[in-house]
């Protein structure tokens, strides 16, 4: 009988385990989500693209590899996410902070895409402080920051 209920409970331990593991993973998700009652601000850089004649550069890969930010004492999380020029050589990078940052720092780095690239890349590095913030609501919404980074990228020499 001791033997019947020891092998009961490990089993019941087992299908637990199981099922509960099944529920628990179909509960996460990729996108991290920010909890109720967290400060947030948003970040926009627009700009437009040119080449050294003025002409707009379409299709121009725009790449923020890192994101360099302070809260406190704490670093900030980088994403590495891109965007691309529109056929006026025109683009707009959009960045939610979660935990609202002291300072943020964007790095942009703008590339040719093609195969066999006419044009050398450049890189910016974009700064907001706290003070760049407009529109916040005094809570949780910090408001939000706009710069405008226009960038000439030079042909590559052959």
């Amino acid at each position: 009988m001791k033997k019947l209920n020891r092998k009961l409970i490990r089993g019941t331990n087992w299908a637990l385990a199981g099922i509960l593991s099944l529920l628990g993973f179909s509960g996460c998700d990729k996108i991290f989500q920010m909890e109720y009652g967290s400060p947030s601000a948003d970040f926009k850089v627009t700009g437009r693209v040119t080449d050294e004649e003025g002409r707009p550069l379409s299709g121009v890969r725009i790449v923020a590899p890192n994101v360099d930010g302070k809260w406190g004492k704490q670093d900030y999380p980088s994403p590495h996410d891109t965007t691309y020029t529109d056929p006026d050589g025109k683009y707009t990078y959009r960045y939610n902070a979660g935990f609202a940052p002291d300072s943020l720092y964007l790095k942009l780095r703008y590339e040719d895409p093609t195969a066999r690239p006419a044009y050398d890349s450049d890189s910016v590095t974009v700064g907001f402080a706290k003070g760049d913030l407009k529109g916040g609501d005094n809570r949780w919404f910090k408001g939000e920051a706009e710069k405008e980074v226009n960038v000439t990228l030079k042909r590559k020499k052959r």
